[in-house]
Order: C-alpha cells, then sequence, then structure tokens
C-alpha cells in the first residue's frame, strides 16, 4: 500500500485529480446539485425521501462556498419550490414553495392564504386517509396542497409582510410544516436554487421504485 501511494504521488497525477476534484466540488456549489427531502412537509407534491436535482443557476451565479452573489439575473417567483439555507441554522437545507416576495402581506385565515388582501383560488380534489388534498393557483401556477379536516394551530396567523429582500415560505402540506409561519422570512441570499427534476422516489409504505413520479416537479 505505501509503495503504490509512493508510486501515485511521484506520477504527477495528484495535481490533475485535485483539479478535477476541485472542479466537481465548485459544479456542486455553484450549478447543479443533488437533494433528498428528509420529510413530509411538501406532501403530496414531495414525498418524504424523494431524490432531485436542483438549478443552482435558476437566479444568480454565486460565488463557489459562499453565499456571495457575483452575477443575479433573476429572483424566486411565486410558486418555485426552492432550496435554501435554514435561517436559524445555516447548515441545514430546507425545500419549500415561494408564496411572499418583497413588499408582499401574506395571512392564512381557516386553512385558505390570503396574499395582498386576495384570497387563492383553490380546488378541491378529495378526501383520502383522513387528508383533504386541493389545487390551489398561486400566481399563473397550479400546485397541490394537502391539510386535516380540522382545525389546527398554523390554520389562521397574523398577516406577514415581506421585507426587502427576503421571501415567505410555506410547505404544501399544510398542517404538518415548519415554514415562515413559525421562524419567519427567507433572505433571498439563503437560496441555494430551484428544485426541478425528481430522479428517484419510492412507491408509498414500499420500497419499490415509483417510476411515474420522476419528472420535472412543480
Amino acid at each position: 500500500m505505501y509503495a503504490q501511494l509512493v508510486s501515485y504521488l511521484r506520477s504527477g497525477r495528484l495535481k490533475g485529480d485535485l483539479v478535477f476534484l476541485g472542479v466537481l466540488l465548485c459544479l456542486h456549489s455553484s450549478v447543479f446539485a443533488s437533494y433528498v427531502v428528509p420529510t413530509g412537509s411538501m406532501q403530496p407534491t414531495i414525498r418524504e425521501g424523494e431524490r432531485f436535482f436542483a438549478n443552482k443557476l435558476a437566479y444568480r451565479l454565486k460565488l463557489p462556498f459562499t453565499k456571495m452573489t457575483l452575477v443575479r439575473w433573476a429572483l424566486p417567483e411565486r410558486g418555485d419550490i426552492i432550496v435554501f439555507k435554514y435561517p436559524q441554522d445555516e447548515g441545514q437545507i430546507f425545500t419549500k414553495r415561494v408564496v411572499g416576495l418583497p413588499g408582499d402581506r401574506v395571512l392564512l385565515r381557516d386553512k385558505r392564504v390570503y396574499l395582498n388582501g386576495e384570497i387563492l383560488t383553490t380546488h378541491r380534489v378529495e378526501e383520502r386517509q383522513g387528508k383533504v388534498f386541493e389545487e390551489e393557483m398561486l400566481g399563473e401556477k397550479n400546485h397541490a396542497i394537502m391539510h386535516l379536516p380540522q382545525p389546527t394551530p398554523l390554520d389562521t396567523t397574523r398577516e406577514f409582510t415581506v421585507p426587502e429582500n427576503m421571501l415567505f415560505v410555506l410547505g404544501d402540506n399544510r398542517d404538518n410544516s415548519a415554514d415562515s409561519r413559525i421562524w419567519g422570512f427567507v433572505p433571498q441570499e439563503n437560496v441555494e436554487g430551484e428544485l426541478i427534476w425528481r430522479w428517484f422516489a419510492f412507491r408509498e409504505q414500499s420500497w419499490i421504485p415509483a417510476l411515474e413520479r420522476f419528472g420535472f416537479v412543480e
């Protein structure tokens, strides 16, 4: 083993391998990365344990391994599913849906979202396994949400006014999501990218791959 290590170090390959590794790490930090969603806070859109690719160039190019923006060409939009550093512990990565942009007024009343004084349109899909499934229209984006039929502490909130350079985010699993209703706003500089592609998923309560769930996520 020692002889092999010495041979490797003398071969000149180390420098090239280190450069290659550095390039991969920079790409992972600033361009493209894979994530696993460990909780059910985004159900039914995202199930616990599903794997996704995130486009880290969706909004900006940042300096690798930092939050510093080199070039910005877009901002998150309402309805985007973003990956971001949790504001209270930036070592954790969260995934939520953008609901409020800077200057927006957001509140929930009896499980309904009000944005700038207007209630978001919802359409009831079904009720099964003790949960209500609906479709919610946010801007031009239609997405699935889920909640319990009975009242919960997260059903009604005060009105939040989103500060400059901040975002208000919610989980699609409205009664089981720690989000901006609880811990506040997400700084835009904490946004790592936008989830775009589900590359692996299991069937519910099974180890069988759910091939029908592979593909773009909305």
